[in-house]
């Protein structure tokens, strides 16, 4: 809700500048050195700024003709009751989220099936499916384990989300320490390995999605090369000296 209304204190902004665009120089609203050329660029700027953060926000293609309106509206003095604006922003952003994870699990359901059809493609218990691409050296990790690793994972889509590759850094970290589809999956594949993870979303981030670009109910893809295994040892307790 801060953030919505960021937004709406943004619009207003524009909308004080919007006043001026159509004068060829300031009419007293404005000081005297301030021209047309100034109020505009500076009115472009804050509605690429607004627009930047409704994108942001996640709200979907909008109404710019309705958005101009609320904006005037705001400007003239016309008051909206708080709880009215939480209220429709909140339902409007509620429905869309189902509508969205209700469509993604639909998706997410039907990739995996036809991913669970291809050749060398494993499905356990859990539901997670996986391909070994290449063996490794047979040294597998136990979930305590901490391993590095070159990955890339994509959604639906087939957007990389996240990549280790194009940051030129391997990762490092415990294997309980992550979503449960990697958890479980790199205890299938050996030290020098690769596999291909096909998780499902209740074995990555489940009905509420991470944002960005992974949605609620959504199936993630991860290409994973395990680099080293680093096993886990327990901490050796001290003897108290007597």
């Amino acid at each position: 809700m801060k953030k919505i209304l960021t937004i709406v204190a943004i619009c207003a902004l524009g909308a004080l500048s919007l006043t001026s665009c159509d004068q060829k120089t300031s009419d007293g609203k404005q000081p005297a050195n301030i021209t047309k050329t100034d109020v505009d660029s500076v009115s472009f700027m804050i509605g690429y700024s607004t627009g930047m953060s409704l994108k942001q926000s996640d709200f979907g293609p909008l109404s710019a003709k309705q958005i101009i309106k609320g904006i005037q509206a705001a400007t003239s003095g016309v008051e909206i009751d708080y709880m009215q604006f939480q209220q429709i922003v909140n339902g409007f952003m509620e429905k869309r989220s189902q509508a969205i994870g209700e469509e993604m699990k639909k998706r997410s359901e039907d990739m995996l099936a036809a991913k669970a059809k291809e050749d060398g493609v494993v499905k356990t218990e859990s539901g997670l499916l996986y391909k070994i691409v290449r063996e490794g050296n047979g040294v597998k990790p136990a979930a305590a384990d901490t391993v590095e690793v070159n990955y890339e994972g994509t959604n639906l889509d087939g957007h990389v989300f996240d990549s280790s590759y194009e940051r030129e850094q391997t990762a490092t970290f415990p294997l309980n320490g992550v979503i449960r589809g990697w958890t479980e999956g790199l205890q299938y594949v050996g030290e020098g390995g690769e596999i291909m993870l096909y998780i499902p979303a209740d074995l990555a981030y489940g009905e509420r999605g991470a944002g960005g670009d992974i949605h609620p109910h959504e199936a993630l893809t991860f290409k994973v090369e395990l680099i080293s295994v680093k096993p886990h040892v327990e901490p050796v307790e001290e003897v108290k000296k007597k």
